[in-house]
């Protein structure tokens, strides 16, 4: 199978921003309607909104990393370390997960949100 090529030139580290952001939206989507099929739909309604709140600034704050020529190895860590944070969060509101596990998945995701804002400030520092 041949590899799908952007419709702007784009490099293969934005197409992994692409494609974990995209696994992120379906993720989000998918909350919705599981909500009417569960016997506790407040729990899914509270991961709904922590993904809301989380997932906002990640993709915004992600995407301005990703024009900051970040080592392409980092950068990939990061994603995919993000989206399993996120996961974990989100069965953390599904499921019975060790209150530790579901705080730290939380502190990650901020953690990684936060160091490439950083980065972003960072670089474009000159434009203040």
């Amino acid at each position: 199978m041949s590899k799908m090529s952007c419709a702007l030139p784009c490099t293969d580290l934005m197409q992994s921003y692409f494609l974990y952001s995209a696994i992120l939206a379906l993720k989000l989507l998918a909350l919705a309607p599981l909500a009417s099929l569960v016997c506790n739909p407040e729990k899914i309604q509270r991961a709904n909104l922590s993904d809301l709140k989380n997932l906002t600034p990640f993709w915004l704050v992600a995407a301005l990393y990703m024009t900051t020529s970040p080592d392409h190895v980092t950068a990939i860590i990061l994603l995919r370390v993000f989206v399993l944070a996120r996961f974990v969060a989100a069965l953390g509101y599904v499921k019975r997960l060790p209150k530790m596990a579901v705080e730290m998945a939380f502190f990650v995701s901020f953690a990684i949100t936060s160091y490439m804002g950083g980065c972003v400030v960072y670089t474009y520092r000159a434009a203040l």
